[in-house]
């Protein structure tokens, strides 16, 4: 009885998240390059982007990702047409309250992508929506600096090689060795790649719905166009899907 109340609260709540996503490729290629996507659910709503492009194409930096109006064909980007900029109120006035540094467009602030020196972006919006919240605001997040200490390994006599974790035992094995003669090792040690990729996750609390997925005004159809200083670097269509 309980998990048919369950499931009845789920369906009037529309507790399925309607999602539209769609695999990036490079302007002219078939090659994929990341994935975006778009999911609302009830009050709570989502924007995630992951690239992981070539560094020639895609340079440090922020750039420019804006939704247009039609479908991508032939992976030519340019086919994207104008921006889309729905007039059913969704991104207007009415139901973007305050006008939150929004243009009349999905090419706003939010969707600005900041890439990283390997060519690489993480973008993530998670929307809360509370329609009777007075003060609106974002919190934001980026990558964490973390230590990366050198690493410590043991280079074999046979050329094998083995990463150090506990160096006092190490230490201990290899006087052991050398006491015995024959096969020993020595330590070395290495900088590890203490690179940490960027990441940007912000947290959005408004009272209204930054976007609708389908129907009239929906995202799903539309492309996403990321654009560099030359134009067009990568697109994709979003198609809907069932979470």
């Amino acid at each position: 009885m309980l998990l048919l109340l369950l499931l009845l609260l789920c369906t009037l709540q529309s507790c399925l998240a309607l999602q539209a996503q769609c695999d990036l490729r490079l302007h002219g290629s078939k090659k994929k390059i990341g994935t975006a996507l778009f999911s609302s659910s009830g009050h709570e709503q989502l924007i995630k982007v992951n690239v992981e492009g070539p560094t020639e194409t895609f340079t440090e930096g922020t750039w420019n990702m804006n939704l247009h109006t039609n479908k991508i064909k032939r992976q030519d980007c340019n086919t994207a047409g104008s921006y889309y900029e729905p007039a059913n109120g969704i991104l207007r006035g009415e139901q973007v309250p305050d006008k939150m540094d929004v243009s009349d467009h999905l090419g706003m602030s939010m969707m600005n992508l900041r890439f990283g020196e390997r060519g690489e972006a993480n973008l993530r919006h998670t929307i809360t929506i509370y329609p009777d919240i007075i003060n609106q605001g974002v919190a934001g997040l980026v990558e964490a600096p973390f230590m990366c200490p050198p690493e410590h390994w043991a280079i074999w006599s046979n050329g094998k090689e083995t990463l150090i974790t506990d160096m006092s035992k190490a230490q201990k094995k290899k006087a052991k060795l050398d006491k015995k003669g024959g096969k020993t090792f020595v330590i070395v040690s290495r900088e590890p790649d203490c690179y940490n990729p960027v990441h940007n996750m912000f947290d959005w609390s408004i009272r209204a719905a930054r976007f609708k997925v389908e129907g009239k005004g929906g995202v799903a159809g539309r492309s996403l166009v990321i654009d560099g200083n030359e134009g067009p670097a990568a697109c994709c269509t979003l198609k809907l899907v069932k979470d």
